[in-house]
């Protein structure tokens, strides 16, 4: 690529210029700057600069910046000298900076310690800090001193989070926090280090059901750690969490125990048919049988373990989650041992569709003392007329009633079946009945003088009732509650606690659940804790009113609250 230049001196003269650095070359020729002249201008510079530098400070500072100035005064400067001449000042500022700080580092290197005021060399070590309104630095050994400090205080606030968590674990299991006994130590090291130990010994069977319990809700009951319950003496087996003990290893537990008198597998999906019939033949002494989530075994099975010796001989029936137990198993269970119960559960059998069915019940149960019919299949299987036959049968005996999700009953069963026959009831379970309502319930409790008092209540989400029922029920067995649950009851008042504030007092209540019931707020919660000594669980979830600032008892444990944190 060229470039025309065109020059007219008088008379045109065209120079054709190739390459890419002629046209600097012929610039710099025209002005009379070669690259000799500005080498040696440049480096007579630098001599005359190192001259003035012996010379001092000020001088170097005043004369060396302005030297290439004066060595073509009045010239025009090219780009390429100015930027040479630049590069070279600040090669010389750099220099004179770096001897400034080699000066600054001799000179100020020490310095007062802010803590102790002792005067020491500032290394990389040195700890910044402000402390007394100043900002400063600590010595080596008060920054040692403050490390040590910091690590204590982060060590401490540590704990301190772990036991929040515990304190918040107790209060989710409905239990206070406390410094455990030697005794729950011991028994919380084994459970932690169960797959080390090969035997028990003789620990006693409180502690043997505790352990147990503590393995169940970890999830570390299995078929060998299972083996480490079994023994002869043994009275009662309670194994909460079956879930990983297979059909083999349950066959152990007549084989080794065959003296069991009560039996509990909870959550026992493995436990097959065969199981059942090898314990209808060596539970020889069985008296009690709790089984949940049995279902693999089928309905003839339930029926020949009726059928056996066993079968005959129980006392107290369990039976929860499977839909195999059908309307034949039952009249199996009520032909053979429906005379001998006192103890009878029949929830969430899926397979329970006949309504005639449940109508023998009447027919064959005479003595019970605990009765759990709940969550029938169908609403109509479990109406008034069959609750007020069996309660005619069995009210006088009768001491825990449980009918949570029996949807169909109304407040009939109430005032005709519970009010005249059930003198001896100390537990009533009413969850999700939604069909009693706040008349029939204050007519229950209202001059129910043969009754001496409820001790566990259970209503939550009976949303038809209000103040004057729940009243009704205070006032009738506010002396001996012992636990008491009114969630989500939402047509509770502000004037409902202010009442019971006023007229009635709980010395027995433990434990109150008034989860989702809008008008509690603070002040109802002041109200509780002064009524109700002995309280140490209250429930207030969903109830947006209660706060951190409710005045209440030390030892009162509340849970649920939104401003709470852990």
């Amino acid at each position: 690529m060229s470039r025309r230049r065109v020059r007219q001196n008088g008379s045109q003269e065209e120079y054709q210029v190739q390459g890419p650095s002629s046209a600097l070359t012929s610039f710099l020729r025209e002005q009379g700057i070669s690259a000799e002249a500005i080498r040696q201008r440049y480096e007579e510079g630098l001599r005359r600069q190192q001259e003035q530098a012996s010379g001092g400070e000020e001088v170097e500072n005043g004369e060396s910046d302005e030297s290439d100035e004066e060595i073509l005064e009045g010239e025009d400067i090219p780009e390429d000298v100015k930027v040479l001449r630049e590069r070279a000042r600040i090669k010389r500022r750099r220099a004179r900076r770096d001897r400034e700080l080699d000066d600054d580092e001799a000179d100020e290197g020490k310095n007062f310690c802010i803590e102790c005021d002792r005067e020491f060399v500032i290394s990389v070590y040195s700890k910044r800090m402000e402390k007394y309104g100043r900002i400063g630095y600590l010595c080596p050994e008060c920054t040692s001193n403050e490390i040590k400090r910091q690590r204590l205080a982060k060590r401490n606030e540590i704990e301190a989070r772990k036991r929040r968590k515990k304190v918040a674990a107790a209060l989710l299991d409905k239990q206070e926090y406390r410094i455990p006994s030697l005794q729950d130590c011991c028994i919380n090291v084994i459970s932690r280090n169960i797959d080390q130990v090969d035997l028990l010994g003789d620990i006693g069977v409180v502690n043997m059901k505790k352990i147990s319990r503590i393995l169940s809700k970890n999830r570390s009951l299995d078929n060998r750690t299972m083996s480490l319950f079994l023994d002869s003496s043994m009275r009662e087996i309670e194994f909460w969490d079956c879930s990983k003990i297979d059909s083999a290893a349950l066959n152990k537990i007549p084989a080794y125990c065959p003296n069991v008198e009560r039996l509990v597998l909870n959550m026992c999906g493995r436990l097959h048919k065969d199981n059942l019939q090898y314990y209808g033949e060596k539970f020889t002494n069985l008296r009690y049988l709790y089984l949940n989530g049995a279902f693999l075994i089928s309905d003839q099975a339930w029926q020949d373990f009726f059928d056996s010796p066993v079968g005959r001989n129980l006392k107290g029936i369990h039976i929860k989650n499977t839909h195999r137990f059908s309307s034949d198993s039952l009249i199996s269970l009520l032909d053979n041992c429906g005379n001998n119960l006192e103890e009878l559960t029949l929830s969430r059998l899926d397979g329970l569709t006949s309504k005639n069915v449940y109508d023998l019940l009447p027919h064959y149960l005479r003595k019970l003392k605990h009765l759990e019919i709940s969550y029938p299949n169908k609403e109509e299987l479990i109406d008034d007329e069959l609750v007020i036959n069996l309660l005619g049968v069995n009210g006088e005996t009768l001491e825990s009633l449980v009918l949570d999700g029996c949807t169909g009953l109304t407040d009939q069963f109430l005032i005709s079946g519970v009010k005249p026959f059930c003198p001896a009831l100390t537990k009533l379970s009413l969850v999700l009945l939604d069909q009693i309502t706040d008349v029939g319930v204050k007519e229950l409790f209202t001059d129910w003088d043969m009754n001496g008092g409820l001790m566990d209540v259970n209503l939550a989400r009976c949303l038809e009732l209000g103040d004057e029922s729940v009243y009704a029920l205070l006032e009738h067995s506010c002396q001996t509650l012992v636990e008491l649950n009114l969630n989500s009851i939402k047509n509770l008042t502000r004037n409902f606690f202010k009442q019971i504030g006023r007229h009635l007092r709980f010395p027995l209540l433990t434990a109150l659940d008034i989860g989702f019931v809008r008008s509690c707020d603070d002040s109802a919660l002041a109200v509780l804790s002064r009524i109700a000594p002995k309280l140490s669980i209250l429930e207030v979830y969903g109830n947006n009113r209660c706060t951190p600032a409710a005045i209440v008892r030390d030892n009162l444990k509340i849970i649920g609250r939104q401003g709470d944190s852990i």
